[in-house]
């Protein structure tokens, strides 16, 4: 994993985090979802002159996915998640004045199935409960929880298809039972780890 750079950009009118991740040996880069406006990401990755060869996606609401629609590559989205894609109201966009709609067909990835980028396996871990096709993606010791899971919270269950008891039941069964130091990188706000949310975060006190 030490040739692999992670990067952080925080953008859109949510704060979203979007992670960058690229070989400085072979200029290759993939995208952790595509909040937008993305000028800032952009010119980071002109400026390294980096090949961006697929976008990740931890689900299909419309902070995540919004820049899409300037992107040319390849987009990888869990299959539930597939009908978030072009309706607003599934994908909330509909409640901020500014319907989003992606007309591009993605790829599909499932639980289990092989991923990698730069010969790294990504693992797909189907995480829902914040959306029906939600998942944490997994690269070496980072762990992308897209908005399942946070620093000292979990992602919302008042919107469209989501469920409590399904997110809270993911995060336990399939996050929680991942080494403590595992790094967990949320869609939103400051990184953590699974040790600390198992030990602090009041969302998931038995």
């Amino acid at each position: 994993m030490d040739e692999l750079i992670l990067k952080t950009f925080v953008l859109g009118e949510l704060s979203n985090n979007c992670y960058l991740i690229f070989s400085k040996k072979s200029k290759k880069a993939c995208l952790i979802d595509a909040p937008a406006p993305i000028s800032e990401l952009n010119d980071f990755i002109k400026s390294r002159s980096l090949d961006i060869v697929f976008i990740a996606l931890t689900h299909a609401h419309f902070d995540h996915i919004k820049g899409l629609n300037s992107e040319s590559v390849p987009f990888y989205i869990h299959e539930s998640d597939i009908p978030f894609l072009k309706d607003p109201n599934l994908n909330g966009s509909i409640f901020f004045g500014s319907p989003v709609v992606v007309e591009k067909a993605p790829e599909i990835y499932r639980e289990g199935m092989p991923f990698c980028f730069e010969d790294k396996p990504i693992d797909i871990i189907h995480t829902p409960g914040h959306t029906p096709g939600s998942v944490s993606l997994k690269l070496g010791n980072w762990l992308f929880s897209g908005d399942t899971l946070f620093f000292g919270s979990v992602g919302r269950t008042d919107v469209p298809l989501a469920s409590e008891e399904v997110l809270i039941s993911s995060i336990r069964e399939k996050i929680m039972s991942l080494p403590g130091g595992t790094a967990v990188l949320p869609g939103h706000g400051p990184s953590t780890t699974v040790e600390r949310e198992r030990k602090h975060n009041p969302f998931l006190k038995l």
